[in-house]
């Protein structure tokens, strides 16, 4: 198969435009012909597509920088639990915390005050993004900091009034679709005609207010699953110890709800977060926290505070056990909990941290550990690092084991509400809803606004939501595998039936051999969420293998409510184009362009113009499959 076509490389014709530069489906002819003509004919959907732009018009796009096509790797150097400069791997260190390929010592052009190389990316998904004016480094631990005092943590109240939003922007096809594209796992026909009655400003208000919204089948499709929603206690006393059960339903409740669930924005915020603060579930360690912490940490604060999600995080068993910090204590301090809480969770890589920061970092949280019979949270005094701590951005003189604990939350709460941690936090968002290289001056103004608001993620959202970046980054995303079989799902209307479960764990299964079942990302950095970590033949082909399952309604469970066939076979004295448009309209909310209508006459060799037969009814799968094929709907 021929790789993704460079959008450094200028284009080939005038029709080229960054819709199709950036397309995921490419026109490799001997992978083609591997998976026949059906294939081929939606491989010839990526040349000449129009983007539109943030008026609804139809403009071409520059092209913009490379995307290396790296293989992910864990970003975690490999822990010790030896005093700076010794490193060495420990004993317990888990696998997925180990095998960066990145040295604790740093080369000799390294900045010494960063543990990371030279000019290490952002993140591990910057990585695989081409550089550009969202790629700038994160503030440096040592700037200025607006620490707030810490609290305890209070899951916030779902409210059931909408939310006040103004975007100030127009309600048309083009608006909508991009919205629906960004703000959830994929539309189904059924979102296009809410957002249409409710406009923009209103649909979004009822989304940021997810208990407002009325959402039986989201909440039946948990209820399917009800070990994930078990107490660690109820886990415990429903499964065979060390068992995966609880854990692995909680990655198929998540599946679950992303495909059924009416608040789908929340699910996608949920996913954002639950990756930002990755525990690996199912995995040994967690799996009788798992679903408490998915539930407890991250959806009870994905529209609360992050502040208030991350002290839970660092008091939660299976953050704690996930990255050994249980195992810590004052004599051989385990550093992963505390590396990652500066690499990952909130300063990030490019800040500035030491070593030195890292190793005081572990010894400030060392203490927090669990009671191995209750699998519940416990503060071990008698762990905790006695003595003085300082770190670039945090100092405490009187680290006493009686007051560890709460000399923890402190160092927390500074970490949560520091600058450089908002400038992490916002650029998950940003690259989740806007673009892989999202625009700095985004960036920095949402990081104020996080800052502002005691790092309140609602204001955030909603200024990522009303901004010209957002609305002008048509075309600048892609379906990862996870977004593909869920978009899927739900562009073919798949209804909540008695069989929901099964078809809910078959697809998990098929997610888990493309990389992508909820949770199960090993390495401690979540899912990359860029298209360069995702671009492979195999995954091309086996996206178009599950789209003709969708399709033609062979995955139990997971079905339209009337096969497609019958539901978009050609009515009395509709034409063959209008009938290929009422398909596409159908599945993604628009028609094809001429040229592309063209693609899909010629594979069923008829005119356009001429009256559609009945009797082609049975070809609406594989004429579904190809639309799906296609970056109509890989690109969101």
């Amino acid at each position: 198969m021929n790789p993704p076509v460079n959008p450094d490389v200028p284009a080939g014709g005038e029709g080229e435009t960054l819709l199709a530069r950036r397309m995921i489906i490419t026109s490799g002819v001997a992978a083609l012909a591997a998976v026949g003509a059906a294939a081929a004919s939606s491989a010839v959907f990526g040349p000449s597509i129009e983007t539109a732009s943030s008026d609804g018009l139809l403009a071409p796009v520059k092209p913009g920088g490379s995307t290396p096509l790296n293989t992910p790797v864990p970003t975690t150097p490999t822990p010790s639990a030896t005093p700076t400069g010794t490193p060495s791997a420990s004993p317990s260190t888990p696998p997925s915390a180990v095998g960066s390929g990145r040295s604790m010592n740093p080369p000799a052009t390294a900045d010494p005050r960063s543990p990371a190389t030279s000019n290490p990316p952002a993140d591990r998904d910057q990585s695989f993004a081409k550089p550009g004016a969202g790629s700038g480094d994160a503030p440096r631990a040592d700037a200025p900091s607006a620490a707030k005092p810490a609290a305890k943590p209070t899951p916030p109240r779902g409210s059931t009034k909408p939310e006040s939003i103004t975007t100030a922007v127009a309600n048309n096809p083009q608006t909508h679709a991009h919205l629906l594209s960004r703000a959830t796992f994929g539309p189904r026909p059924s979102d296009f005609v809410d957002l249409s009655a409710a406009g923009i400003d209103s649909w979004l208000g009822a989304q940021l207010a997810p208990a407002s919204i009325s959402d039986p089948d989201g909440d039946s499709a948990w209820a399917a699953f009800p070990l994930a929603k078990k107490s660690i206690s109820g886990v415990i006393s429903s499964v065979k110890q060390y068992g995966w059960d609880a854990a692995r339903e909680t990655g198929q409740a998540t599946l679950a709800a992303q495909i059924f669930s009416k608040r789908q924005l929340f699910e996608v915020v949920v996913d954002v977060f639950a990756n930002l603060l990755n525990v690996t579930t199912p995995s040994d360690s967690v799996w009788a926290t798992a679903p408490d912490y998915a539930n407890s940490v991250i959806r009870a604060n994905a529209f609360g505070s992050y502040s208030t999600m991350l002290h839970a995080a660092m008091r939660h068993p299976a953050m704690l056990t996930y990255l050994n910090n249980e195992q810590s204590n004052k004599t051989n301090v385990n550093e992963n909990l505390g590396r990652e809480l500066l690499e990952l969770h909130t300063l990030g890589v490019t800040s500035g941290y030491t070593e030195a920061d890292v190793r005081n970092s572990a010894m400030i949280l060392s203490g927090r550990a669990i009671d191995y019979d209750t699998r519940e949270f416990r503060y071990r005094p008698e762990r905790h690092f006695v003595g003085p701590v300082t770190t670039s951005f945090f100092s405490d003189e009187n680290a006493s084991a009686d007051g560890g604990l709460e000399m923890g939350d402190r160092y927390v709460s500074v970490l949560a509400h520091h600058p450089a941690t908002a400038a992490t936090v916002v650029r998950k968002l940003a690259v989740r809803f806007v673009s892989d290289s999202p625009p700095q001056a985004l960036l920095d103004r949402l990081a104020q606004i996080y800052l502002d608001n005691d790092t309140a993620i609602m204001p955030v959202l909603k200024e990522l939501f009303a901004s010209a970046e957002f609305w002008d980054s048509i075309g600048e995303k892609t379906r990862r595998p996870l977004e593909d079989a869920v978009g899927s799902a739900r562009a073919v209307n798949v209804q909540r039936s008695d069989k929901l479960a099964q078809g809910v764990k078959n697809l998990y299964w098929v997610l888990q051999n493309l990389g992508h079942a909820p949770l199960t990302w090993t390495p401690p950095n979540g899912f990359p969420d860029v298209t360069g970590a995702w671009l492979s033949a195999s995954q091309t082909v086996a996206r178009w293998n599950l789209h003709r399952g969708f399709t033609g309604g062979w995955l139990t469970g997971l079905t339209p409510p009337v096969k497609l066939s019958e539901a978009f076979a050609p009515q009395e004295g509709q034409s063959y184009s209008a009938w290929v448009d009422a398909i596409a309209e159908g599945l993604i909310g628009r028609p094809l362009s001429a040229q592309h209508r063209g693609v899909l006459l010629s594979y069923l060799d008829v005119e356009g113009s001429a009256e559609a037969e009945a009797s082609n009814a049975w070809q609406v799968p594989a004429l579904a499959a190809l639309v799906l094929d296609s970056p109509y709907f890989q690109l969101r």
